[in-house]
This record gives C-alpha cells, structure tokens and sequence, in this order.
C-alpha cells in the first residue's frame, strides 16, 4: 500500500512538472559521436607533430649540408707560407663579418697579377684549407681564402647558401675595392659546396677571368633526400638551400675548368650540361702532379 502510494506521488510530481535532479536531463552520448570525437583528436594531433617537424627542419636543415668549425688551428705559417689575415665586410657599427687569409704570390711568380678566390667547401674551416693553398701557392699565384659567416673566425651565424653567396660577394668587393685588383685578374675557384657558390658568384660577376670548380657537391635535394625524416616534408617549401650548379652553369660563358677525383656523378653531370668553354680532368686521389699540371695549363691558356 506504501509502494502504491509512493509511485501515485511521483506521477502526479512529474505531472506538475517536477524534475528528478538524478534523472540524465539529456539523452546520452552516442557511440558514434564519441568516435567522432576521438578522430578528430588523433587528426588535430597529427597535424601538431605534422607541423612541429616541419618547424624542426626549418630551422636545423643547415645541419644535414653544413658541419663548420669554429676552430683555426693550422695557418699557412705553419707550412712557412707568408699570409696576411684579413678582416673585411665591415657592418654599419665597424665590425668585421668576415676572416680571410691573403697569400701573395712567391719570387719570380708565374701569375703575379693573378688572384685565385678560393671558397671551401661547407665544413670545417679555413684549417682545413691549408694544404690546398699549399699546393696552389706551388703554381706562383696570389690566393685569397675566407671562412664563410658561421665557419672559423668569421661572425656567428647559421650558414646557409644565399649567406654564402653574399660571402662571395663580399670578397670581390675586398679584392676589387680594397686591393684595387682588376676583376678581370680574378679566378674563381670552388670546392664541393663551394663549387655551386662559385658558380652562381661567376653570373654575378661576368668580367671575373676563369672558373675551377672540384668535386662539386651533389643537390641540396639529394642531400637532404638521403635522411628519411625528410621524405615527409614539403622540403623545397621549408628551405631556400639549393645547391645545384646545373642550371646556372648552362649559360655561363666564363671559361671553366672541372677537376674531378674519383668517379663524381655530380661533376660529370655538370660537366655535360655546362657551356662551352669548358674543360674536364679526372685526377687520381692525392695525385698532386697531375693536379699542378692541369691548373698550370688552364691558367695559362687563360691568363695568357
């Protein structure tokens, strides 16, 4: 009779419009809408990994083309070579951007109004350079080599390839403006990833005498290829870095000189789409007689 009486009261509380505060106002979630839900989550997460690499690769993707030191623990003193170190590329404020080593040409020199700019390839520094500039002090030359910003002694700065040409610019600048040095008596000489920004250096300065570009380094794309993180990525979007000589070299007209060391793809490449004149000579590896030889000969049907 209780029970009765108990139930008799909730239907006639409902019927005036009681609520019970226990009782769900609103029919519960579906299952459908919590699978929604949950997909749109893992997109929404997917898209914020998905971006923050992206954002990653921005801003280390020097890193995968450039390993510079900071260090300069070799000079040419040391292979009792005479030098000047140079500071040039002054900013507004009077510092120097850039650090360089002139090398005069020896007595009775072969090319003693003749400059090479040398531009390394993008690792280690000015250091590493050094026997190099041995061996091209051999040939009677003045040589002028440079760290790029980020690399040696030069300003601080993570490098990149609009930044290394802007280096190579400044050089001829020094060379042309400081050293009073004819355009016209400078060759630009290019190593690895320096080879591209000789290149691209020689467009901009058409009255420069001559290009030698070594082992000239494979694409930024191929490089960057090479590690699977990559492989994701929208890369052309996330970095300027080329590094592809090709195309600038298929117009260039500057009288060119290909040095390769072993079997080199990238040189041979570029070898075949460059325009005439062009020269192409494959060395052994440290085969330095050969390698004075060939320069000897370049440089004398172009400084002639």
């Amino acid at each position: 009779m209780a029970k009765q009486k108990l139930k008799t009261h909730s239907q006639h509380a409902r019927a005036a419009g009681w609520n019970d505060p226990l009782r769900p106002q609103q029919p519960l979630v579906s299952g459908k809408w919590l699978l929604s839900a949950l997909g749109i989550m893992v997109a929404v997460a997917a898209v914020c990994a998905y971006v923050t690499l992206g954002l990653l690769f921005y801003q280390g993707s020097w890193q995968l083309i450039f390993h510079p030191s900071r260090t300069v623990n070799t000079t040419p003193a040391s292979l009792n070579i005479p030098y000047e170190e140079i500071r040039f590329d002054y900013t507004e404020t009077g510092k120097p951007q850039l650090t360089g080593w002139w090398i005069p040409a020896g007595t009775a020199a072969r090319y003693p109004s003749n400059t090479i700019l040398l531009l390394h390839d993008g690792r280690g520094s000015l250091s590493d350079t050094v026997s190099q500039i041995q061996a091209l002090h051999a040939l009677g030359i003045n040589i002028f080599a440079f760290d790029y910003r980020g690399f040696g002694t030069s300003a601080d700065l993570h490098p990149s390839e609009t930044s290394m040409n802007q280096d190579a610019d400044a050089a001829i600048a020094y060379l042309t403006g400081t050293r009073h040095l004819p355009a016209h008596s400078i060759v630009l000489y290019g190593a690895g990833f320096g080879a591209p920004v000789a290149a691209s250096t020689a467009s901009r300065h058409a009255e420069v005498a001559a290009l030698i570009l070594e082992n000239i380094s494979p694409p930024a794309s191929t490089v960057f290829a090479a590690d699977g993180r990559t492989r994701i990525l929208p890369v052309r979007l996330l970095t300027s870095d080329r590094f592809d000589a090709t195309e600038t070299l298929r117009t260039l007209s500057t009288p060119k000189l290909f040095l390769e060391t072993g079997n080199d793809p990238h040189t041979k490449s570029a070898f075949h789409a460059a325009r005439d004149p062009k020269q192409m000579f494959q060395l052994a590896a440290n085969d330095q007689a050969n390698y004075l030889k060939a320069l000897q000969r370049f440089l004398d049907e172009q400084l002639s």
